[in-house]
């Protein structure tokens, strides 16, 4: 017998089809602000921790390199009798990277320079790859620079933009820095000579005597050929760093960005400090006024302030 349906029954299996046949609902408003609202919040967590690891990694590539030159540093010395690496002195001769001496010709008659700057005679202490020397943001520029067939500019900015300066008014002696002097002026006795260090026996304070810390100089290439390996007003790199005093103040109050001789061209690059290197091989990440101190430039300093002379 057939089934028979009424009109009521009709409607209400009509209505459940409709039912079941409705696209689905998708977010509202409210949910996407909140899916937003959450993403947003993500982003804020995550960019800062990974600008953090960033520069916490950047801060450990400076210590590593900083460690490996403070070991060459010793290495040289050692070869040398006790001698340490002069800072920066003419008539020494400085080698590439095949072993040859750098001509004075070089890079327009800048290779006299280029062998009186220390970097090119610590290289051969640097499993000879000068590139060593490098850990800062003008690492890829000098990359580049190598890759390339400009050896004269290669082996000029290389002798001049180190990641690291060295201390060379105290240790080692810098003809631009007072040093090496002749003995007498006038028949008198010199007053400044030799009042840095030139042996590892004349080290007494090995812990607290910079010999490197991270370093920069003004960017003044401008149109030069060179200034397209650099960008900015200043570059993280140079071969020397200056102590607060020499014979009168040379530092600034505080640190000035824009400004690297404000401090001696000491540069605060690691995540706010400066990665030193001391005479006992230790290295330290530190602010940069706490090397407003001369007891951490000069060995035979007394006091924060102490001067040439006194």
């Amino acid at each position: 017998m057939d089934r028979i349906v009424t009109p009521l029954q009709r409607y209400t299996v009509g209505r459940i089809r409709a039912r079941t046949k409705r696209v689905p609902r998708g977010f509202s408003i409210t949910e996407l602000l909140v899916v937003i609202g959450v993403v947003a919040l993500l982003v804020a967590l995550v960019v800062p921790t990974a600008r953090m690891v960033r520069k916490a990694a950047a801060k450990t590539r400076e210590l590593t390199t900083a460690r490996m030159l403070g070991q060459a540093w010793t290495h040289y010395a050692t070869d040398s009798s006790g001698v340490v690496l002069p800072g920066f002195r003419t008539g020494l001769p400085a080698f590439g990277p095949d072993g040859t001496p750098i001509p004075p010709s070089t890079f327009s008659g800048s290779g006299a320079a280029i062998a009186a700057r220390w970097p090119w005679r610590l290289t051969p202490y640097l499993g000879s790859d000068v590139m060593n020397l490098f850990a800062g943001p003008q690492r890829e520029a000098l990359l580049r620079l190598r890759a390339s067939s400009d050896v004269d500019r290669f082996y000029y900015l290389a002798s001049l933009v180190p990641s690291f300066g060295l201390n060379s008014a105290w240790v080692g002696g810098d003809s631009d820095r007072l040093g090496f002097l002749p003995p007498t002026i006038g028949g008198q006795p010199n007053p400044f000579r030799d009042f840095y260090i030139t042996r590892l026996s004349q080290v007494s304070h090995p812990e607290r005597l910079t010999l490197f810390a991270s370093s920069r100089m003004a960017n003044a290439f401008g149109n030069d050929p060179l200034g397209q390996y650099f960008d900015g007003a200043t570059i993280e790199g140079y071969f020397r760093i200056d102590s607060p005093w020499l014979q009168a103040r040379v530092w600034a109050e505080r640190y000035l960005p824009e400004d690297p001789a404000s401090n001696g061209n000491v540069s605060a690059r690691a995540d706010g400090d400066a990665v030193v290197v001391t005479a006992s091989g230790s290295t330290e990440a530190v602010p940069v006024q706490q090397l407003d101190d001369m007891r951490r430039w000069a060995d035979q300093a007394d006091r924060i302030d102490w001067r040439l002379g006194q």
